[in-house]
């Protein structure tokens, strides 16, 4: 009865560990481009996992985009899988090596997607091969110019932090370097998330000022959140930061966070700075998961030696 008992309870374990390979924690957000400009900035997009193929998106953009990221977050990554993204019916070939990945396969492929959009609707499709995945979302993020606006200062911050029990990291952070003037004034943040659940109490800081509570729990969606914020009244004079804390969700990995804040009086010329795009960090299995896997093995120890 022990070894049935045993068997049983290695058994339950297994599907644990055949999730897929650890990936590491990903990578904490960090700021990926940032300027002023007569303008503003666009952040759209949805609108959760469907498993439809192709994944199909629209956004009605302004003119005049001076800067363009695409992002394309997808469920169960493994090697060999491939995503191909087309706007307007171009294609813009394959990728197959996406750009952040962490936990079990939780990954975003990031496109700079500048010089292929239009004023007015356009229509980003993704089809892909993934066995048992697929997209959670298409989101755009889009710096336009219009001289007849105030001039903006904005951060584009990405990447993909696996906050989770596993991996014991409760909380991210991102900062927005910069001194603002206190005339400042209509300032919006944008934050994506992935992996979220209704009634798992997440927590949403600006500057130690509570935004939300369970802020991911998919209802943009099956597993993603997208959300604007007003933060003006929050809008500190140097060095604004976003806070991210896990609380009751067992999993949850914040993408994006878009700050724009828009000035009564220039501060100065219009300019965008791209910085270098970082890597994972985190590599290392926690030790949850080699706990898992060790037991795994010894269970398939057990079942050779048992046809013995």
């Amino acid at each position: 009865m022990k070894k049935i008992a045993l068997f049983i309870s290695i058994l339950l374990l297994v599907p644990l560990a055949s999730a897929g390979e650890w990936r590491g924690d990903g990578t904490p957000l960090y700021t990926i481009a940032e300027g002023r400009i007569h303008g503003g900035v666009y952040v759209g997009g949805g609108h959760g996992l469907t498993y439809e193929d192709p994944y199909v998106e629209y956004f009605d953009l302004p003119g005049n985009i001076e800067y363009a990221r695409l992002y394309v977050p997808v469920w169960n990554y493994n090697e060999g899988d491939w995503i191909e993204v087309s706007i307007n019916g171009k294609s813009l070939g394959r990728s197959s090596e996406p750009d952040y990945v962490a936990a079990w396969g939780i990954c975003d492929y990031v496109l700079n997607v500048t010089d292929e959009l239009s004023p007015g609707m356009n229509t980003v499709s993704v089809t892909y091969h993934n066995t048992n995945g697929a997209p959670y979302s298409i989101v755009l993020v889009a710096v336009y110019n219009d001289t007849t606006m105030p001039q903006t200062r904005f951060w584009i911050a990405e990447g993909n932090h696996a906050l989770s029990q596993t991996s014991k990291i409760d909380h991210a952070e991102v900062i927005f370097k910069g001194d603002i003037p206190k005339e400042a004034t209509n300032a919006t943040l944008w934050t994506m998330i992935i992996a979220g659940n209704e009634g798992e109490i997440d927590k949403l800081y600006f500057n130690s000022n509570l935004l939300g509570e369970d802020v991911g729990r998919r209802k943009s969606g099956a597993y993603f959140d997208l959300d604007s914020w007003d933060v003006t009244e929050f809008v500190g004079t140097a060095n604004n930061s976003v806070w991210f804390e896990r609380g009751g969700e067992t999993y949850i990995h914040p993408f994006n966070a878009v700050l724009s804040i828009e000035f009564m009086e220039d501060q100065g010329d219009d300019y965008i700075e791209i910085h270098p795009m970082a890597e994972s960090e985190g590599e290392n299995l926690p030790r949850a998961v080699v706990m898992v896997l060790v037991v795994s093995m010894l269970f398939l120890i057990y079942r050779v030696r048992s046809k013995k």
